[in-house]
């Protein structure tokens, strides 16, 4: 072999080899600001702005607001809508964006592209891009109170019913916790992030987690307390429950998936188990990704359709069972990770 010649065959290759990896896979498409954890005030106008490369035949992009693990399927899209920008605006596609008013703690700032053409394939592409922000109201936080009978009461003491059912050991409650702030707007602040501890004064009568959500774990009187920033409350609750033995059900949303775009997802939720050895009722939920249209989520598999993606993406789902007697497990989390 002529050493020259295959001196000249590696170079050609390595110059192919150079400039097929340098060729873009995927069409980008990021929020370029507000950037991921930094920090804005409530009812401020913020300025947002994209990177969308050459990506072909955007028409707008919309904005949607999200506080961090909502659960898309309860929430109407027209609700969470907080911009609706084009290539007229400044930047293009992106603008001056309110913060709700209303907000604290950590939102999602969800952006979605819209293409032309909308009977084409491209109008079925999920073009999106996502950022967490921490949000803080500028106005003093003054009082704390809870929007719930006060005692709060459960079970042959009140009457309560939570998610329609009896309450027994191991059922929860999301308690909520509102805020007056100087400014004049309540804000809810139940979720840690919005700066909020807890406390149960009785640990055997009710427990609490990070985020509000009370579990029923026996009969009794106790007293949670509650506080964020320099405030306190405290809040009376007396629990009169069958508290007949009962294991707590697990859930199991799951291990991470990933797929091609277009081909059928199913969630599957039968690693869940009641340890009583009785049926489950099952709840999913979306919690990250743009919003998609997800099939039988009251089921043990819920399914969907992979959108067609511009480069690759993360959707996030989460997956709560109850057992016949009520009581409800931790949430387990499972990512789908779509590639275009």
């Amino acid at each position: 072999m002529n050493p020259p010649c295959f001196s000249l065959k590696i170079l050609r290759f390595v110059i192919c080899l150079t400039f097929l990896v340098g060729l873009p896979s995927a069409w980008p498409f990021s929020i370029s600001e507000p950037k991921a954890a930094s920090v804005h005030q409530a009812g401020e106008h913020i300025s947002v702005a994209l990177e969308l490369g050459d990506l072909p035949g955007v028409t707008k992009v919309n904005y949607f607001w999200y506080r961090e693990n909502e659960d898309m399927l309860k929430a109407l899209v027209e609700e969470k809508l907080a911009l609706v920008s084009t290539a007229k605006h400044s930047p293009p596609f992106g603008g001056p964006l309110l913060i709700p008013e209303e907000a604290i703690g950590r939102y999602r700032l969800l952006a979605v592209a819209e293409q032309g053409g909308r009977q084409s394939k491209v109008a079925l592409q999920a073009i999106f891009d996502e950022v967490l922000i921490q949000i803080e109201p500028k106005a003093q936080l003054l009082a704390i109170d809870f929007q719930t009978n006060k005692p709060l009461r459960f079970g042959r003491a009140g009457g309560v019913r939570v998610y329609d059912q009896l309450e027994s050991l191991g059922t929860i409650f999301e308690l909520p916790v509102m805020g007056e702030f100087s400014d004049g707007v309540m804000r809810a602040i139940r979720w840690h992030n919005a700066g909020t501890t807890y406390l149960s004064a009785d640990e055997s009568v009710i427990t609490v987690n990070q985020d509000g959500v009370l579990r029923l774990a026996g009969n009794g009187a106790t007293v949670l307390t509650v506080k964020n920033r320099d405030q306190v409350a405290t809040l009376d609750v007396l629990v009169e429950i069958n508290d007949e033995p009962n294991q707590l059900p697990v859930s199991d949303a799951g291990s991470t998936q990933s797929v091609l775009a277009g081909a059928r997802v199913t969630l599957s939720g039968l690693g869940s188990y009641d340890p009583d050895g009785g049926s489950l009722q099952y709840h999913w939920s979306q919690v990250r990704g743009s919003k998609i249209p997800l099939l039988d989520p009251y089921s043990a598999q819920a399914k969907f359709l992979a959108p067609f993606v511009s480069e690759e993406r993360t959707f996030r789902f989460t997956l709560r069972v109850t057992d016949i007697k009520g009581a409800d497990s931790l949430s387990s989390y499972v990512d789908v990770i779509i590639q275009p």
